[in-house]
């Protein structure tokens, strides 16, 4: 058999592969550009909505931040530092029709 001709199918792949990859992480990119443009444009915290979407990604790290945000609540209420911190209501969502 051919194995030179077989190393160089191979890397052709890769590296047709790799290309194709990149390139659709470039269109993703643009795509997160737009959104991003998006959220503003409605008046939304675009950094917040990475914070939300990065907690909802990966527990471990919400769970960490919110450990953090209770500690710095509970600091503040201690040293006697006011916080302008308000909680927004839940949205209630509107019951399904059957």
């Amino acid at each position: 058999m051919d194995t030179q001709g077989q190393t160089t199918d191979k890397l052709k792949s890769y590296v047709e592969r790799m290309e194709r990859l990149l390139d659709e992480t470039d269109a993703l990119k643009d795509s997160i550009k737009d959104l991003r443009g998006e959220i503003k444009n409605d008046g939304f915290n675009v950094k917040a909505v990475e914070r939300i979407v990065a907690f909802r990604r990966n527990q471990d790290t919400a769970d960490k931040e919110a450990e953090f945000i209770n500690d710095v609540l509970l600091y503040a209420q201690v040293t006697g530092t006011p916080l302008d911190v308000v909680a927004p209501d839940p949205v209630e969502t509107a019951p399904e029709k059957a």
